[in-house]
Parts: structure tokens; C-alpha cells; sequence
């Protein structure tokens, strides 16, 4: 069996695979020393391929491993595998990995480019959502955010021209949070302020990635990583502005784990 291991600043995500069958795993990074010692008595046997930031540190605790790739490299790998098997056939394209920061690149038949980052993505969402209603559980939060409403926090296009017809979009926010003074913020629900972080997370990383797309003459963008997991809310923002831009969002299946599988390839 051959073990992929794509060691992030949150999460350690991990795929086994068994021929043609594969199994995903994630261990949060804080208990990455618990990890080793699995992989070291369980699967003392089986081939490992490491990538990520804490791939150097696995590297020198494991007892055996097959070598350490480049994170960016193997993530294409990975991805490019993923998006073949779902039927995503783009020619030139930007995607974005969004983990506990957000890492943009270009792509193309030639290969990729890492393009920027930025310090937005999924620890944005933990550490606000810990300040704000003292939740930092990413299950918890992105269940709490489906029953929230952001429109009494961020400041709309519609708000800004009280009803009168409006030069973009009324649903184009005009400032993340920039709506929570005209209000009563006592009563603000724990649900909308998480769905508010959301929504600042997610229109972040869109509008650069659709900037890059125009960019590059594309209108693809490409998403993967562990902030869109499961998360409903998160995937309906970056569909509508997305749309609402003329550009084309792509989700991946089980797009967080394409370092950990392209490290084996």
C-alpha cells in the first residue's frame, strides 16, 4: 500500500491507497507526533510519500519514508488527477487552495505557477468565529452559519441605495461587516455573525481569484481545500459572486487531499 501524507499548518491530511481503492484520513497538526507513531507500528511495511510544511519534521521522526515533495508540484499532481476522474476537462484556468491561508495559482497544458497568497482562508474562519461566539470547532461552525443571515451585518449595494436601482448587482457586498452599526448588534444571532465570517472568507479569495482569472484570459476557477468541506454556505457564496462576476466556479471532490495524493504520484 502506498500512504500520501500532505502535512499543513492545521490539518494533516492523509490517503491511502490500495490499488485502485483509496481511503482519506485527517489528523488536526497538533497531533502530529500521535500520527508518526501510527504510520511507524501499523504501517512499518508500506511505502510513505510526504508533502507540506510539516513534511521536513515527519521526515525526521519516521522511521521510513520514500522521500518529500514540493508542496505546490505534488498538489497539482493531485488536483490534475482529481479533476480528470470528475470530468473537469479546462485548458487554462486559476486555482485556489484554501486552507488555513489561501494560495493562488495558474494553470495550463505547460504545468503551474503559484501566483500570490493570502493570509484569508480557514484560520480566518476558526480564530474569528472563536472571537465572535467563542466556537472553534469548523463542524459546529459551518453547521451553526446554514440558519444564520448576513444581511444585518455586511453592508449591501441595495443598502447603499435604500431601494432605487443600483449600477451592479444589490446583492454585491459593498463592505464585509460594514452593516453591523446601523443596527442592533445585542441582536445579532451567534448564526449570523459565523455566516458573516463565512461570507468575508469566501468573497475574499473569490475576488482575487476571479482578477487573476481575467488575468490570465480565463473565466475558470478551481477550488479546493479543507474550508470547503461540507461547508453549504461557503460554496453558495463563491457560486453567486462567481456568477454574479461571469465566472465559472469549480469544486473538486475531495479536492483537500490533492497534496496528499499527489505526493504519491
Amino acid at each position: 500500500m502506498k500512504i500520501g501524507i500532505d502535512a499543513g499548518g492545521t490539518l494533516i491530511k492523509v490517503v491511502y491507497v490500495d490499488g485502485d481503492h483509496r481511503t482519506f484520513e485527517k489528523w488536526p497538526s497538533t497531533e502530529v507526533d500521535a500520527l508518526i507513531e501510527v504510520l511507524d507500528s501499523q504501517y512499518a511495511e508500506d511505502a510513505l510519500f510526504l508533502t507540506g510544511g510539516k513534511a521536513e519534521y515527519m521526515a525526521e521522526k519516521l522511521n521510513q519514508h520514500h522521500g518529500v515533495s514540493i508542496e505546490f508540484d505534488a498538489t497539482y499532481r493531485g488536483l490534475k488527477t482529481l479533476m480528470r476522474e470528475q470530468g473537469i476537462d479546462l485548458e487554462r484556468f486559476v486555482y485556489l487552495n484554501v486552507g488555513t491561508g489561501t494560495s493562488f495559482h495558474h494553470a495550463s497544458r505547460e504545468g503551474q505557477e503559484r501566483v500570490g497568497g493570502s493570509g484569508v482562508g480557514g484560520g480566518t474562519l476558526l480564530g474569528l468565529s472563536k472571537l465572535l461566539v467563542d466556537i472553534d470547532d469548523y463542524n459546529e461552525i459551518i453547521a451553526l452559519a446554514e440558519s444564520g443571515n448576513r444581511d444585518a451585518i455586511d453592508l449591501k449595494v441595495h443598502h447603499i441605495y435604500a431601494g432605487r436601482p443600483t449600477p451592479i448587482p444589490g446583492d454585491l457586498t459593498a463592505s464585509n461587516f460594514g452593516n453591523v452599526l446601523s443596527g442592533d448588534v445585542a441582536a445579532l444571532e451567534p448564526a449570523d455573525k459565523v455566516q458573516a465570517v463565512i461570507g468575508l472568507v469566501a468573497e475574499t479569495v473569490t475576488a482575487v481569484g476571479i482578477s487573476l482569472a481575467e488575468g490570465y484570459d480565463s473565466t475558470d476557477i478551481v477550488f479546493i481545500g479543507s474550508t470547503l468541506l461540507d461547508n453549504k454556505v461557503m460554496q453558495e457564496i463563491i457560486n453567486r459572486y462567481a456568477g454574479l462576476k461571469g465566472a465559472k466556479a469549480h469544486m473538486v471532490r475531495h479536492g483537500e487531499y490533492s497534496g496528499a495524493l499527489g505526493a504519491i504520484l
